[in-house]
């Protein structure tokens, strides 16, 4: 973890956006009341800002103008943010109004005791890796995205399977037969990787993971490359790619996708003395009998 010179009390308008659903006027209002008490201004993404009557921002005007984003949902909704913001690199903070909250900060009842502490500076900032994920597609044309979490290749059809093939150097080094592959970040090894059998990793390590989902060898195990690797892998027209969980591509017209750490980071506020492994034991259940 890395803090840098910056001091919230200097913010005054921060960006809010929020997961849609029942109680989100409500959630809003709540952080509002709060943000007004520093001298805060926050300004709104669009769909946010319709739900309470309010002017609205498309996404990379509130990046542009804000320093810090408040995302107000799940770690979905922040792992969106994150993805779709990250070459303006604000600051993001998480609160949690889902069910598991591995990557938000606090939840909606501790948001007052929160920016308390943070405006008073007492918060470091987390720097995790985005996967980059190079498409190279058949015609010639690549595309380059972003996965703060993970990218799959995983069947399309569910009594099929899908055999991908796994090149490092250039060289030929695993074949992947069954439902498919996780290439993940450290912060993305709690999600599918963890459910697929995946090791955990410290969200702040150089490396990511390959872990095959539902292989048909049991030889087959997961591997951490470090942040120097580029792994390519290319897989037959029965799969597709999905980013995040979020966005999908099928492998039709693919000739390989190539995945590896990029330079690119996200900057999460994190409150000091955040303790990720009482977290994991927390949301987890390690110990409990």
């Amino acid at each position: 973890m890395k803090n840098e010179n910056i001091n919230l009390n200097g913010i005054k308008k921060v960006g809010l956006v929020v997961r849609e659903g029942e109680s989100m006027t409500h959630d809003m209002d709540l952080i509002f009341d709060i943000l007004s008490r520093f001298g805060v201004e926050v300004l709104c993404e669009q769909k946010a800002a319709l739900a309470v009557g309010k002017n609205g921002y498309l996404l990379d005007e509130l990046a542009r103008q804000c320093a810090l984003i408040i995302s107000l949902g799940g770690d979905g909704t922040l792992i969106s943010l994150a993805r779709k913001t990250a070459a303006f690199a604000p600051l993001l903070l998480g609160i949690h109004t889902g069910r598991l909250g591995f990557l938000t900060e606090a939840t909606l009842g501790e948001a007052d005791e929160l920016f308390k502490e943070l405006f008073n500076n007492k918060f470091v900032i987390e720097r995790p890796y985005f996967l980059r994920v190079v498409v190279e597609q058949k015609n010639g044309k690549n595309m380059e995205l972003l996965a703060l979490n993970d990218a799959v290749i995983m069947r399309r059809r569910p009594a099929s399977t899908v055999n991908i093939k796994a090149y490092l150097g250039g060289k030929h080094f695993n074949s992947y037969f069954g439902d498919g592959i996780i290439a993940c970040t450290p912060t993305g090894s709690t999600a599918y990787n963890m459910s697929a059998g995946g090791a955990l990793i410290y969200p702040l390590s150089a490396v990511f993971s390959l872990t095959p989902i539902c292989s048909h060898s049991l030889s087959q195990r997961p591997l951490i490359l470090p942040f120097s690797e580029t792994v390519s892998l290319s897989a037959d027209s029965n799969s597709e790619l999905v980013i995040d969980g979020q966005e999908s591509l099928s492998m039709q017209d693919v000739a390989c996708v190539k995945v590896g750490l990029g330079d690119v980071r996200a900057r999460f506020l994190r409150r000091e003395g955040r303790d990720y492994f009482q977290i994991l034991k927390q949301k987890l259940r390690w110990g409990d009998k």
